[in-house]
């Protein structure tokens, strides 16, 4: 159910809920000009009103072409927004101040475009960077706030759309590609994957590694299909489903990770219930493609989650979310998402 819009000066790409702050978002742009070969772009951060309805401004920075940013937190006390630009740099901002970033450096081969980035959760001071060419590179935070280059190497043919760490394991780095390879690396030894998956049809452009179970991943791609994988077999996908659209972004919902947001390029934005593997939610309020979307961790959601936790009298650390559950969760729930060409930001509830 839509809630709110706000219109961009470029088109959007990126967006997401800031961890610590919950009524505020940030949101990256991208325009290219092809008269002078130039890629523009800003760094919005958004507040949204649920009581008037509105998405306000707090700030809003030029910059280059924002291909990616996320929220990172470094400690309990610092808490940056990461973006990654059309420059090939990366460059960390205060939460509070997007005027100067704190952190500005190249992380590509000669300022090839920057596509992707993940840090390592674990720690956070580690960051793989995926690009225009193909490569991976990979980079350390120090203690001064430096970036210091650790190694980058040549990983597919065509465009990387998305790399991610493994979660459960600091030396594994996963890939995807307009090569239609999914490739696993350990970062030890990189001059050859560990593994090579060729079953997707056309180019991978999102990978999720499950925060709840260490064996599972999510692979979005262009050929239309989301896709459930397991680490130790990786054959077949477990489940896979198609959603008329690619699959460029998946969000797993915070408190229930088989509620999945996704956006599907030409065919608007769905919520999935991957355990049954059905479609729950089409929002198709967007003019163009769908590519940016994230669910809000708002202050009910986390009361919420607590009530869940007090109503679960089991000693297993696996849990199973009733079909009530899930109706709660989703009724909670608040999304920012974006679309590229009309330039438009919306935020928007779960309706049946």
């Amino acid at each position: 159910m839509f809630q709110a819009s706000f219109l961009t000066d470029s088109s959007p790409d990126s967006i997401e809920w800031c961890p610590v702050r919950p009524d505020t978002f940030a949101c990256g742009t991208y325009l290219y000009n092809p008269e002078n070969t130039s890629r523009q772009g800003s760094i919005y951060l958004f507040q949204y009103n649920s009581l008037t309805k509105t998405i306000e401004i707090i700030q809003q920075q030029a910059t280059e072409g924002i291909l990616d940013l996320k929220w990172i937190q470094c400690s309990p006390e610092h808490t940056f927004l990461s973006t990654v630009s059309a420059l090939g740099q990366l460059s960390l901002y205060s939460s509070n101040d997007l005027t100067k970033p704190i952190v500005c450096e190249d992380v590509t081969n000669e300022q090839t475009i920057a596509l992707a980035h993940s840090w390592l959760h674990a720690t956070n001071n580690y960051v793989v960077i995926s690009d225009q060419q193909g490569c991976l590179s990979i980079c350390e935070l120090d203690n001064t706030n430096g970036l210091r280059f650790s190694q980058s190497w040549s990983a597919h043919e065509y465009e990387c759309w998305t790399c991610v760490w493994d979660r459960y394991d600091p030396n594994i780095v996963y890939s995807g590609a307009d090569d239609t390879l999914f490739k696993i690396w350990d970062i030890r030894d990189c001059k050859q994957a560990i593994h090579i998956n060729r079953k997707h049809t056309m180019g991978i452009c999102s990978i999720v590694v499950d925060e709840t179970n260490p064996y599972e991943l999510l692979t979005g791609s262009f050929d239309e299909y989301l896709r459930l994988w397991d680490k130790r077999q990786m054959t077949n996908p477990i489940k896979d489903i198609k959603l008329g659209g690619g699959v460029w972004k998946i969000k797993p919902h915070p408190l229930n990770h088989e509620l999945l947001l996704c956006a599907c390029m030409q065919n608007g934005f769905v919520i999935v219930d991957l355990k049954i593997l059905n479609i729950l939610c089409h929002y198709k309020q967007h003019g163009s493609l769908a590519y940016g979307c994230d669910w809000q961790t708002s202050d009910s959601i986390n009361q919420l989650s607590e009530l869940m936790d007090d109503c679960m009298n089991v000693e297993t650390t696996t849990t199973t979310t009733t079909t009530s559950d899930t109706a709660k969760i989703l009724s909670e729930s608040v999304i920012a998402s974006c679309s590229f060409y009309d330039k438009t930001v919306h935020v928007w509830k779960y309706q049946t």
